[in-house]
C-alpha cells in the first residue's frame, strides 16, 4: 500500500522539464516534506482491513456472458467472483475460451489442430481407433469445429456439428477422450405461405417465401391429381402450412408440410398430413381418401408438353405421319427422370429411335417407357427394383430427337394408353383406428386453410 500511494503522489513531469527530481529550496522545506511522508505512511498502516473498502482496489473484470452451445455447460469454477468470496488481490480464474474453426477445402482434422497450435498426434490416434469418432475422419468444407484448450498444446474439448440436429462432442478425461453423440431437441413452430400463380409454381412459390424443397414436396403431394406441366393456369392459388425447426431461438431447417391447398382452374384440392408412429407422414383428402395413386402423373417436373398422345402425328425427322403412342416433355438436358411407379427395370440400353431408353415393368398389367435419355442413373440396372419417384435417368436428345426432351409411354397389358387421361387407381384410405383423430385434424387445418386461402384470393383480386 505505501508503495502504491507514493507512486500515485509522484509529480508528473511537465513538457520541457528535466528528468531529475525537484530539489527543495531549503532545509525547512525538506523537513516539512519528510514529516508529511511519515504521517502518510502511519495513516496507511492503521487503516481498517477486512470487509471494509480498501483505499485502493484493483477491479477484476468479470467475463462476458457466454452463449451455451450443445455439449457445453458453464463450469462452477469459472463463475464471476462475488463480493463475499472474491479477495481484492486474488488473481482471476482461468477463462474457458472456445475457438470456432471453419473447415477449408481439403482440410483434415490433423491439419486444423496443427494450424490452431494443438498436438494432433493424440487425438488423431483416438479418431482412428474409436468407432464413435469415425465421422471426424472426413470433414466437409464450410462445416465448423469448436475447440477449447486445456494447458499448453493439449486439447480439452472438441465439438463437431455433423448435422443441424446432431453434434459429436469430445471431452478430455485425464489421459483419454470421451466421445458422445448428442441430439438437439428442436422446437417445432408452425408457419404458412400462400400465393397466386403468375408464371410458374416454382417462381411464384419462391417469391411468396416457400422454400424450394417444399415447392417440390407440394408437387409430389398433388402430383397425382394436378399435372403441373399441363394444368397450371394464371390465377391459380396455393396455401401451405408447415413446420419450422428452431434451436435456441434460431431457425435450423424446414420441417414437414402439415396441410396444403391448391386451387387449380377453380377446383379446390386439399391435403391433410397424418403422421404415423414412426414419424412418417402420408397425405389424405379431408374425407380420408388417400391422395396417393399407383402412378405419378408426370415423370419430370416443371416441363412443358411438346407432343401429346395421338393416333396420327407428323414426325419431324421421318417426314411422315404416324401414331405417337406417348407424351413428349420438353426440358433441358440433364433434367432428372422419375419412375412413375414402383417396379423392376425390364430393359436398359439403346433402343433404335428411342435412343437411350429404360422400360420398367410394374406388375403383370402395367409398364412404362422412358426414351431419348442422355444417361442412366448409377443405381439403374436391368432387374433392379425402383421406387415411385426414384430418379432412373436424365433427359437427353438421343435417338430420333430434334431436341432435348423425354418421350414417355404408358402401357396396360401391352397396349399403349394416354397417360394424361388414364384414371389410375388410388391407395387405401386412412385406417379406421386413426379416423377420429384424422377427422379432428382435418377440421382444424381446414379452418386455417380457409382463412389463409381467402386472404390470398382477396389480395389477388384487388
Amino acid at each position: 500500500m505505501p508503495i502504491r500511494l507514493i507512486r500515485r503522489l509522484s509529480v508528473t513531469r511537465r513538457h520541457g522539464e528535466a528528468a531529475t527530481p525537484p530539489r527543495f529550496a531549503n532545509r525547512k522545506t525538506w523537513l516539512l516534506g519528510s514529516a508529511i511522508l511519515i504521517t502518510t505512511v502511519a495513516i496507511a498502516a492503521v487503516l481498517p482491513s477486512g470487509n471494509n473498502t480498501p483505499v485502493s482496489v484493483e477491479l477484476i473484470p468479470s467475463p462476458p456472458p457466454q452463449t451455451i452451445h450443445l455439449g457445453e455447460t458453464t463450469p462452477p469454477d469459472i463463475a464471476a467472483p462475488t463480493a463475499a468470496t472474491a479477495a481484492p488481490n486474488a488473481s482471476a480464474p482461468p477463462a474457458r475460451v472456445w475457438t470456432e474453426v471453419t473447415v477449408r477445402q481439403g482440410d483434415t482434422l490433423s491439419d486444423i489442430l496443427q494450424r490452431e497450435g494443438y498436438d494432433s498426434a493424440e487425438i488423431s490416434q483416438m479418431v482412428r481407433t474409436n468407432p464413435q469418432a469415425r465421422t471426424l475422419r472426413q470433414l466437409h468444407p464450410g462445416e465448423t469445429l469448436r475447440l477449447r484448450a486445456a494447458d499448453g498444446a493439449r486439447l480439452a474439448e472438441l465439438v463437431y456439428q455433423t448435422s443441424p440436429v446432431e453434434v459429436v462432442h469430445l471431452t478430455r478425461q485425464q489421459d483419454r477422450f470421451d466421445v458422445v453423440r448428442e441430439t438437439r431437441a428442436l422446437e417445432n413452430r408452425i408457419a404458412y405461405v400462400s400465393g397466386t400463380i403468375e408464371s410458374s409454381l416454382f417462381e411464384d412459390g419462391q417469391e411468396a417465401g416457400l422454400p424450394d424443397a417444399l415447392v417440390m414436396k407440394l408437387v409430389e403431394i398433388f402430383g397425382w391429381d394436378i399435372d403441373f406441366a399441363l394444368d397450371l393456369r394464371r390465377g391459380d392459388s396455393f396455401a401451405v402450412i408447415y413446420e419450422e425447426k428452431y434451436w435456441q431461438g434460431q431457425k435450423i431447417s424446414d420441417g414437414a408440410i402439415l396441410a396444403a391447398e391448391f386451387v387449380n382452374q377453380g377446383q379446390v384440392h386439399r391435403a391433410i398430413g397424418h403422421r404415423d408412429a414412426n414419424g412418417s407422414i402420408a397425405y389424405y383428402a379431408p374425407d380420408g381418401t388417400s391422395l396417393r395413386r399407383s402412378f405419378l402423373r408426370t415423370p419430370v417436373q416443371f416441363s412443358r408438353i411438346t407432343s401429346r398422345f395421338s393416333s396420327a402425328r407428323y414426325h419431324p425427322i421421318l417426314k411422315t405421319s404416324r401414331a405417337h403412342k406417348g407424351v413428349d416433355y420438353a426440358t433441358p438436358v440433364g433434367t432428372p427422370v422419375r419412375a412413375t411407379s414402383a417396379g423392376r427395370i425390364q430393359s436398359l440400353g439403346w433402343n433404335g429411335g428411342y435412343g437411350k431408353c429404360i422400360v420398367i415393368r410394374h406388375n403383370a398389367t402395367y409398364s412404362t417407357v422412358y426414351g431419348h435419355l442422355s444417361r442412366y442413373d448409377s443405381k439403374s440396372h436391368v432387374g433392379g427394383s425402383v421406387e415411385q419417384g426414384q430418379v432412373i435417368g436424365y433427359v437427353g436428345a438421343t435417338g430420333l430427337a430434334t431436341g432435348p426432351h423425354l418421350h414417355y409411354e404408358f402401357r396396360v397389358n401391352g397396349e399403349h394408353r394416354n397417360p394424361l387421361t388414364y384414371h389410375f387407381p388410388g391407395a387405401a384410405p386412412i385406417a379406421a383406428e386413426y379416423r377420429d383423430d384424422f377427422t379432428e385434424s382435418a377440421r382444424t387445418w381446414g379452418a386455417r386453410l380457409n382463412i389463409i386461402g381467402d386472404s390470398t384470393r382477396m389480395t389477388a383480386n384487388r
